[in-house]
């Protein structure tokens, strides 16, 4: 375990390996963009990934099937519309989350495509 976290440290130390070649620079307002991979992990986990969550298992049954609890929520009565209208709220907030690392880092968006 030792030797693992001491070559993942090398590799990502900014003048050698892979944080080198991916252009990472040693500046401490890099240190902002970590709020916003956070952040973009946690709505990734929420939204995109929330089927395969546990406390969800209850509602996989019926995704398609109008619920009454459900009848004035903004995703609509079924748990396909909500999860439809959480995933891209989630996906808009990925995209500017991920904008604004590229910003910190000191590159452009369209580089990374």
């Amino acid at each position: 375990m030792t030797r693992t976290l001491r070559h993942l440290a090398y590799a990502l130390l900014p003048s050698r390996g892979v944080a080198a070649r991916l252009g990472f620079s040693w500046r401490p307002v890099v240190y902002l963009a970590f709020p916003f991979a956070v952040l973009a992990v946690f709505v990734t986990w929420s939204g995109w990934c929330y089927p395969l969550r546990p406390d969800a298992i209850g509602a996989l049954g019926h995704p398609f099937t109008a619920d009454a609890r459900f009848s004035g929520a903004w995703g609509g009565p079924t748990l396909a519309g909500a999860w439809f209208v959480h995933a891209m709220c989630a996906f808009g907030m990925q995209v500017i989350c991920m904008a604004l690392i590229r910003r910190v880092h000191g590159r452009e968006l369209a580089e990374a495509v």
